[in-house]
């Protein structure tokens, strides 16, 4: 696990499989949306993935998706749903953490292994 300082970011979250879903999308509940400052449904993100928590942020993420970040009622709070090609870029972690930073362009969207 890595402190993103200075990003917005969610609490610990519960990864969920949804084999429906394709690498680049993702689902949570608006009250985490919340924690990240996202005030629509969908938002566009340019997704990265922490792979390990040696160096820099930058050095450790793995190539970065246009994916979508969608905010559901229905996605339990505390919980991110993710596709089947994600999670195994999580190496067995059943937890995460989301940091979205602000960019020009899309805003960038960390998963965090916790």
């Amino acid at each position: 696990m890595i402190i993103l300082m200075g990003k917005k970011q969610t609490g610990e979250l519960e990864v969920l499989t949804d084999q429906s879903f394709s690498e680049k999308t993702l689902v949570i509940n608006p009250n985490d949306g919340f924690d990240l400052g996202l005030m629509m449904t969908e938002a566009t993100v340019e997704l990265n993935f922490i792979l390990n928590s040696d160096g820099p942020p930058q050095e450790q993420n793995s190539e970065a998706l246009i994916a979508r970040i969608i905010q559901k009622n229905e996605c339990c709070p505390g919980t991110v749903e993710l596709g089947a090609k994600s999670i195994k870029k999580l190496d067995g972690n059943t937890k995460v953490r989301l940091y979205l930073e602000e960019q020009d362009g899309y805003p960038k969207l960390f998963i965090d292994p916790v």
